[in-house]
């Protein structure tokens, strides 16, 4: 199997939420998939950390390179992101557009490339039944016919957020993945 995938989620997620984002990625990876995945606190950092070979995940920043990381705020994961270019990792700075575009918008831009840089699906970790940017890349990669699966964490999978028409669906797998729900979307499209 190939194809890549993006890696989204909330910018804070509980200590349990943090150590399962390392397994399920690496599943993805085992399974002979890369990973894109962008530069924010949380599910970002916690990709870039979780020790995968460099080759095998691309990162996408909002922000300029270092030293002083022009554009980074305190979601950002400036560590994270560093010790992973230092050690070979490929990042795209200014991902989300250059410096005179507004936070919030390069942001959503940033988004917007990590799930358009994704050819095999899409994995979510949501910290929050309201975690707009997490949403947000499930909806990008909805619109894109892409697969994604949502981690519900802290929470009943049956609060999940929309993403469009359709609705979620526990995962049968195993492992990691065992507290995945699927996105199904809806067939009316088809018949209108």
């Amino acid at each position: 199997m190939s194809g890549v995938v993006a890696v989204a989620g909330s910018r804070a997620l509980s200590g349990a939420g943090l150590a399962l984002v390392g397994p399920v990625c690496r599943s993805v990876v085992a399974s002979g998939r890369s990973l894109v995945v962008g530069c924010a606190t949380g599910a970002d950092a916690a990709v870039l950390s979780a020790g995968l070979p460099v080759s095998a995940v691309r990162c996408f920043a909002a922000f300029g390179s270092g030293p002083c990381y022009a554009g980074a705020w305190r979601g950002s994961a400036t560590p994270a992101v560093g010790r992973y270019a230092a050690s070979g990792g490929r990042v795209v700075w200014l991902a989300g557009g250059p410096l005179s575009v507004s936070l919030r918008a390069r942001l959503a831009s940033r988004t917007s490339a990590v799930v358009s840089a994704a050819s095999a699906g899409c994995v979510v970790f949501f910290g929050s039944p309201v975690s707009r940017g997490s949403a947000l890349a499930g909806r990008l990669a909805v619109g894109r016919g892409l697969p994604v699966f949502g981690f519900p964490l802290g929470f009943s999978g049956g609060f999940l957020p929309s993403l469009g028409s359709g609705f979620w669906l526990p995962f049968n797998g195993s492992g990691p993945w065992v507290s995945a729900w699927v996105w199904q979307s809806s067939q009316l499209g088809f018949f209108v």
